[in-house]
């Protein structure tokens, strides 16, 4: 051994080459300082395998066979029923710390009480009756952004002009102005018929009595 901070030499146990290094106190090295291949090397030579850790035990809810590998901590049940003590535990502090969140419902647009919701869903804007007006006013509007009118052509079956009809309903036949001629002169014979039907039965009336009169004088 050297003094101490001097340069001394010696061979590396791995390789058998001599290599350089500072003698310090204790322990001086034996393997080459600037290689790292020969440190990787020699850790692998003298480095002892550990032996491998299998142990086996039974599930202390069932009787099921636990493998287990390692040195970590015991598992002590299986996966089923892990999942079933679980479920347990959670029910447990639910029955016993849970508070369940109560709200109360008020119809949006008639003011009316709607009861109380129980639970964190999303609460009811509407009642039944104003759901279903929204819902027909929305079908409303979206139907008038949507609709694009229809234009038909169509002849008078009276006049024998044409015309044009918007909508989607069933084409017409007669134009308005020839139905409300027809209407008029129908509506017209009409009072006719029934003047001349009044008259006809005034006039057996009066032959009626006639008759009654004569039938009378004839009996005196």
């Amino acid at each position: 051994m050297g003094e101490i901070g001097k340069t001394a030499a010696a061979d590396c146990w791995v390789c058998n080459q001599t290599f350089t290094y500072v003698v310090k106190k204790g322990r001086q090295p034996t393997r080459c300082q600037d290689n790292p291949a020969c440190q990787t090397l020699y850790r692998k030579m003298v480095r002892k395998p550990k032996p491998r850790v299998v142990r086996q035990h039974k599930c202390l809810d069932c009787d099921t066979m636990i493998t287990q590998t390692g040195k970590g901590r015991t598992v002590l049940r299986c996966q089923p029923c892990k999942t079933k003590l679980r479920a347990q535990q959670n029910a447990t502090y639910r029955e016993t710390a849970y508070v369940p969140l109560e709200r109360s419902q008020t119809c949006t647009d008639c003011g009316c009480d709607m009861g109380i919701k129980t639970g964190r869903g999303k609460l009811k804007q509407r009642c039944d009756a104003c759901q279903k007006k929204n819902h027909n006013r929305l079908a409303r509007e979206s139907a008038k952004r949507h609709y694009k009118s229809v234009v038909r052509k169509y002849t008078c079956a009276t006049c024998n002009n044409e015309f044009e009809q918007m909508g989607r309903g069933k084409l017409r036949k007669t134009c308005p102005e020839c139905k409300e001629k027809s209407a008029t002169s129908n509506t017209l014979d009409n009072n006719v018929k029934n003047m001349e039907l009044l008259q006809a039965l005034i006039e057996e009336k009066e032959n009626e009595d006639n008759l009654d009169a004569l039938m009378w004088e004839g009996m005196q």
